[in-house]
């Protein structure tokens, strides 16, 4: 593998962080089993598009794509892709989802630019708290820099919204289903708005900041053209824990503590708290996918306004919870929940949970004992 950098480590045993390019098709299968066992083993989700007897998870963009790797000693503990191209490079679902027809309406008609995806981005357990993923994302920024890259696009699970906007990545207000992975939030890094960087808390910031050339023109498109996935978005990096209560209170037409049934015997200081914490509005379109049958939980989704639809309970009503309790523990959704109209849900992230039971145990046992106490899930 090609190295590139060396990080001082995290483990216990000490030794080194290795990050660089997997460049042979042997270091390119070892990255593509390490995905197998961290989407089948670990997460268990349900992987449709696999290679289930060689456990080796891989698609067409891996044979154009820059792979990412770290490594301590001779184990790989993390990987993420990015694929760096013309619109006619890459496959037209990926362009579909992204809207990236429209996007190439910023240029001239004789431009033909470089777009960036970035996909398959994922650490090992045990190194989650390490400096892994932030330097993933620092050496992507770079590569949309030296490739002229204005527009670079990347999706995940509802749960690690907030993960992604603090990177500095802007939600888009079009949801997709993967086959593998389920409901994903597609964003859209606009490389270019240094504004936005800073606003978010953005570790892209200063990298961002020290760039000589600069692209007004993108960013003042961007805000013009998508000004209402803008003003739809509920961004979990600039909203407020009293404006994250005012909105979902008016989504109830009641505080959250007094409906949210995990919510209740909380004072209203300790569910904001644990809202701001852990929570995340998505907005979602008529026939949008909240969970898939059969697929991870690693949430609890709370429908806050419109009308969703479960395949195994029936008609689900604001207020009330859609799929499988994952707040606590990783499990598996029992139904698909779809939205039947415009609707906005309330995603409580399972990752988020575990942070804030160690930094707040009292809250957390009420929230888990008002769980116990029901069976919450659609």
């Amino acid at each position: 593998m090609k190295s590139i950098v060396t990080l001082a480590s995290f483990a216990k045993n000490k030794e080194p962080i290795k990050i660089g390019i997997a460049t042979t098709p042997e270091e390119k299968r070892e990255i593509y089993r390490f995905r197998y066992t961290i989407y089948a083993d670990e997460v268990a989700f349900n992987l449709i598009s696999v290679d289930r007897k060689n456990k080796l998870l891989y698609d067409q963009m891996d044979e154009w794509a820059i792979l990412f790797y770290a490594q301590v000693g001779s184990t790989l503990i993390a990987t993420a892709r990015t694929n760096i191209g013309k619109l006619t490079d890459f496959p037209p679902d990926v362009v579909q989802i992204y809207q990236m027809d429209k996007f190439k309406t910023f240029y001239d008609k004789k431009d033909d630019p470089n777009f960036a995806v970035i996909s398959k981005g994922m650490i090992a357990s045990e190194y989650r708290s390490s400096p892994i993923l932030k330097f993933f994302m620092a050496s992507h920024y770079e590569l949309y820099c030296n490739y002229q890259v204005q527009f670079a696009f990347i999706n995940c699970n509802f749960h690690l919204i907030p993960l992604y906007e603090y990177f500095g990545n802007q939600r888009l207000d079009n949801n997709s289903l993967d086959p593998n992975l389920g409901p994903q939030n597609n964003f859209v890094m606009v490389v270019d708005d240094i504004q936005y960087l800073r606003a978010v808390g953005s570790p892209l910031f200063p990298i961002a900041s020290r760039r000589a050339s600069q692209n007004s023109k993108a960013v003042d498109w961007f805000n013009s053209e998508f000004s209402a996935e803008i003003k739809a978005t509920v961004n979990s990096q600039i909203t407020s824990p009293d404006t994250l209560w005012s909105i979902i209170s008016q989504y109830l037409g009641d505080i959250p503590n007094k409906v949210i049934a995990p919510l209740k015997d909380l004072s209203v200081p300790e569910a904001k708290l644990f809202l701001h914490s852990c929570g995340i509005i998505v907005h979602c379109h008529a026939g949008d996918y909240i969970t898939m049958g059969s697929n991870a939980s690693q949430e609890l989704i709370i429908l806050l306004s419109g009308m969703a639809q479960s395949s195994l309970q029936g008609r689900i009503w604001p207020g009330q919870v859609c799929g499988a309790n994952g707040l606590e523990n990783r499990t598996t959704h029992p139904s698909s929940v779809v939205a039947v109209s415009d609707a906005n849900i309330l995603v409580l992230s399972y990752h988020y949970f575990k942070k804030f039971r160690k930094s707040y145990p009292d809250i957390a046992y009420k929230i888990l004992k008002n769980l116990h106490e029901e069976d919450v899930s659609q």
